[in-house]
This record gives C-alpha cells, structure tokens and sequence, in this order.
C-alpha cells in the first residue's frame, strides 16, 4: 500500500472530530453539511420543517426536527447532541424586541449541551456587533453598545465561550451573498438610496464554507475571527453594477458617506493563512451570470 495512503488512513483513525451536528440547515447551514459530508464527515442536521427531513437524509445527513420557540422541542434531542463537534448556525430575526427571545434560545442550546458528548462548537456570528464608527474593525474593536442587537449577539457569544469543558470558536460574517442571494435584488431600480460612498461588508457562500472548514481542519478552537471578503467597494458602485448585473436597472445612490465600517479579515489571512476564494467582490460581480 502507497505509504501517502497509509498516512491518511492514519490521520484519518486519530481525526478527534468525526461527528458534527448542525443546528440550522438553512442557506448555509445546508451546503455547509452536505461538504462536511463529502470530506468524510459523519453529520446531524436540523430543520424546522417536516418536508426538508428527506432532502437532509438524501445528502447522508442524519435528519432531525428541531424547533426553537424559545424552548428546545425535538423527536430525539438527545440522539441529535451525540457529536463532537456543534455548528450553531441561527442568525437572530432583525426585530429589536426580540433580543432577549434570542438569547433564552441560545441559552437553551447551552444547557442541552451540557452532559453532552460535545466538547468543540463553531458559533456562527456576524459583524452587526461593531459599531458604524468610520473605522477598520478588528476582533479586537469593542461592540456597539448603542445597539441592543448587537449586545444581545455578543452576550449570545459569551453563552457557548463560558460553557465548562467546550472549546468554542465564534466566526462572525459580514453580509451573505451567493446562490439566491443575488446583492443585484437588494436595491435594484431604486433611487436616492443614502450612504452611497460608504464601503460594503460582504462574504460569499464559498468563504463562509471555506473558513468553517478551515476552523475544523486545523483544529482552531477559543478564537474569534471575522469574515469578510478583503475588497470594500462602495455601496453605489457595487449594488449598482449588481443591479445592472441581476436585472438591468440601475441603483441610485446619494453621494454622501455617513455611519460606516470596515470589517478587517486581516487576522484569517496573516495568521492562519486562510485563501479567499472569492476576494474581489466586483471581479465576482461581473463573472456571475446575469440572473
């Protein structure tokens, strides 16, 4: 036998994580499984709804229905929680009064956790936690505390980094973009929209596959990381050739630059050598087809 293959029959014999639970498979909670599965990965998944259970189990996802309200209500709870590894992938509902709501389902996660065989979790996040201060935001930039939203996120964070005996990584993204998620629908054919010279804060379905992957691959635990692709157009130039990209008609923008961040990816790039594979958002812009 080929002594390469040896050596990753081997690695593969002492791999730590070799069940993951995903709880939300959504867009991308979804993709992301069924790529875990293909490296090799076996995977729980959660849905809401009743119809999705066969499309999970026909991607070799053991398929379990799950809903939060805030309590945790399953068939099998206790079935979906024998893994190592848990991705946490539900993002909080815009809605400002529902940040508390937020925070009892994430603290009812947590409990269901404990006594579990989990000992790593993947928090997915997002970079709504920064404030719109005109400045580069790093991991280490203080949270908008004008924003009860954005407290409730990190408090939800501190929720799984406080959890005794688990190691947790928080990965906050910037906005989704990808499959049917098109940014031409976001502004298509309006006018006067504000802010127009301020820089976008985008990451591709890809990446946020990409950097999760990377994060179990490299067994990167206790950090926490912002992703978002490292080109920052402004909103007018990019939601306008996006528009003229999706549907043919222009976007139009005030020319003006009020509230605005920076999300920095620096930290993903320098110090674990993370590749984007979709860096520059209007070269993605013009080879996505038109639709």
């Amino acid at each position: 036998m080929p002594e390469l293959l040896i050596m990753y029959i081997c690695l593969m014999m002492i791999k730590k994580i070799k069940k993951i639970g995903v709880i939300g498979c959504g867009w991308l909670g979804l993709p992301l499984a069924i790529e875990l599965v293909s490296t090799g990965y076996n995977l729980n998944g959660t849905t809401t709804t009743r119809e999705k259970l066969t499309t999970l189990s026909s991607h070799q996802i053991d398929p379990f229905l799950v809903q939060l309200n805030p309590a945790l209500i399953g068939d099998d709870l206790k079935t979906f929680f024998n893994v190592d590894l848990l991705i946490i992938n539900i993002p909080p509902k815009r809605n400002q009064s529902l940040a508390n709501d937020y925070l009892e389902k994430m603290s009812n996660i947590a409990l269901a956790i404990k006594g579990s065989s989990i000992t790593k979790i993947i928090f997915v996040s997002s970079t709504s936690v920064y404030p719109e201060d005109k400045m580069v935001v790093t991991e280490e930039t203080a949270i908008d505390i004008n924003s009860s939203s954005a407290i409730s996120l990190y408090n939800a964070e501190e929720i799984f980094r406080n959890l005794e005996n688990v190691e947790t990584t928080v990965i906050r993204m910037a906005g989704l973009i990808g499959p049917y998620r098109h940014p031409g629908r976001f502004f298509a054919g309006k006018e006067n929209i504000p802010n127009g010279l301020a820089p976008v804060n985008l990451i591709h379905l890809h990446d946020c596959i990409g950097i999760i992957k990377m994060v179990i691959e490299k067994e990167i635990w206790g950090e926490t990381f912002n992703g978002a692709a490292p080109s920052h157009p402004t909103k007018a130039e990019f939601y306008n050739l996006a528009s003229n990209r999706f549907n043919q008609t222009s976007a139009k923008f005030i020319a003006e630059e009020k509230e605005f961040k920076i999300v920095s990816s620096e930290k993903l790039i320098e110090k674990y050598h993370y590749q984007f594979k979709i860096p520059n958002l209007m070269k993605w812009l013009l080879q996505t087809p038109q639709n």
